[in-house]
């Protein structure tokens, strides 16, 4: 199927696609993330690949360093706007760091629990826990205007008599009739915030604040 434009007097014809890169993120037609998360996962083992041949023999240290500073960016890359909900897309970016965890640790263990254990001691959270603070730390640039993302275009914010804390700033969690918007960026980032599902009956408020999100950042 194409589609025919003209430019400076010239009739092109665009191919329609179902995915395509923008920016260094795999777009879908579906509003969907598959590719993108196979487009980091594969990159990022690719690398994890070459570090395991190249420093097999190196200390923790630096094993560690490699994988924190060469491959886990790669599968973090514009993450706040396409944080995958689905436990799949999940299992797929873990198993990233779980197989790199059991090489800086040289522990192949096959016992339950084992993998666990060893990402307990290297300190290394969980990489949706990693997303998420970011997406909360954005959300406090957003609200502070810190970035030039403007709010009133996404957010709602609700003003209520008698709130305990002055400085805390209000927003309602849009409702949501499809899965894809519910897990979109707004409207996901602020439930996570007030712990409670974007689809109530009566509109929900939540309060982003410093500490909230600093809470959320020294998890990672």
């Amino acid at each position: 199927m194409y589609n025919k434009y003209k430019l400076s007097g010239q009739t092109l014809s665009l191919e329609v696609v179902n995915s395509h890169p923008y920016l260094g993120i795999q777009l879908q037609d579906d509003m969907k993330w598959d590719t993108q998360v196979v487009h980091s996962t594969a990159k990022a083992s690719r690398i994890l690949g070459l570090i395991k041949r190249n420093l097999y023999y190196c200390s923790e240290q630096l094993k560690s360093i490699a994988f924190t500073s060469l491959v886990r960016p790669h599968t973090e890359y514009g993450a706040v706007s396409w944080d995958p909900h689905t436990k799949g897309h999940c299992k797929q970016l873990d198993r990233i760091q779980r197989s790199a965890a059991r090489f800086v640790k040289h522990n192949y263990e096959k016992s339950e629990g084992a993998v666990t254990k060893i990402l307990c001691d290297l300190e290394w959270p969980r990489l949706q826990d990693r997303r998420s603070a970011a997406r909360l730390a954005l959300m406090y640039k957003i609200t502070q205007e810190l970035v030039d993302i403007p709010s009133d275009q996404f957010l709602t914010l609700v003003t209520r008599q008698g709130l305990r804390r002055k400085n805390s700033q209000n927003y309602q969690i849009p409702h949501c009739r499809t899965n894809t918007y519910k897990n979109s960026y707004f409207p996901r980032t602020t439930q996570e915030l007030q712990g409670t599902t974007a689809d109530a009956s009566e509109p929900q408020l939540t309060s982003i604040t410093p500490p909230t999100c600093l809470a959320y950042m020294l998890k990672v």
